[in-house]
């Protein structure tokens, strides 16, 4: 059994570890890759949730309950913290930081991702395993400006003393998000969770995102879409979501997630509302 240092949500943790089948020995950065990559194949990012207009509390018991046993997927505030824990009560050097989404292409974005940054052998990572369909699934060297590669996949990196901007170089050219790197508490991280599932105009309030990466398929929920992405024959399908029974279908085939009708029922009646809206 893991030996862990000594934390009041220790039991939660071996839980969660035991999930997963990781070779590489605690306390090396094989061991974080694995866990990462085992994470993003297991859990699916999920706004289903942050639709439903509850609070979803981030205190230990409430968040492996939601996220680990019931496995309703979730989304950067939630999994990202999990990950903090794991590798905080494994022994890690870690702290949370927030970053600026640039998926859209503007600056001004709020800080409304968070990562978990990992200072291992005198260099500083990301590890991030709540970034939806676009998120890396390997730790990424944040101290210097490189380029580093991860399959069919190229990141670029470009480091001030301040903030770090992750980009997607390939298989196309994307900003993905801006770290900032002043010291951030749990707090800090609670005040852009409550506004991005709680705001009645955030984005994941309004909009169904659901997404899972696993063995080279990136599989991705927007709204009515159903989107696979298959990395290694570099095709792509796409498939419109037409009723309720089917999302519950999609939902359970391809990202290991089970909802009630009456949650899905809610989800649904939401995007469709959202998207006449925006076509009338």
């Amino acid at each position: 059994m893991l030996e862990l240092q000594s934390s009041p949500i220790a039991e939660y943790i071996i839980h969660y570890l035991s999930r997963f089948s990781i070779d590489a020995p605690v306390g090396t950065l094989s061991f974080v890759q694995a866990l990462q990559a085992q994470h993003i194949a297991m859990y699916s990012f999920s706004s289903i949730n942050a639709m439903q207009g509850t609070y979803l509390s981030l205190e230990p018991e409430a968040l492996f309950e939601r996220l680990i046993a019931l496995r309703q997927g979730g989304y950067c505030f939630e999994h990202n913290r999990v990950m903090f824990l794991a590798l905080e009560a494994l022994g890690y050097s870690v702290r949370p930081a927030l970053a600026r989404v640039m998926l859209s292409g503007k600056s001004d974005n709020p800080r409304t991702h968070r990562v978990t940054l990992l200072s291992y052998n005198d260099h500083t990572y990301v590890v991030d395993v709540g970034f939806g369909v676009k998120v890396p699934i390997m730790p990424i060297a944040i101290d210097h400006d490189h380029v580093t590669n991860e399959g069919p996949n190229q990141y670029r990196v470009e480091c001030t003393d301040s903030h770090v901007k992750v980009s997607l170089l390939e298989p196309e050219s994307l900003t993905l998000y801006e770290i900032d790197l002043a010291k951030v508490f749990e707090e800090d991280c609670e005040v852009g969770h409550f506004y991005s599932h709680q705001h009645p105009e955030a984005a994941f309030v309004n909009n169904l995102v659901v997404s899972r990466v696993d063995d080279g398929k990136r599989y991705l929920i927007r709204n009515t879409t159903f989107l696979c992405l298959d990395e290694r024959e570099q095709t792509q399908s796409e498939l419109e979501i037409r009723s309720v029974s089917q999302l519950q279908q999609l939902l359970q085939r391809h990202f290991n997630i089970v909802v009630t009708k009456e949650c899905s029922n809610k989800v649904f009646a939401k995007v469709q509302v959202r998207q006449l809206a925006r076509e009338g």
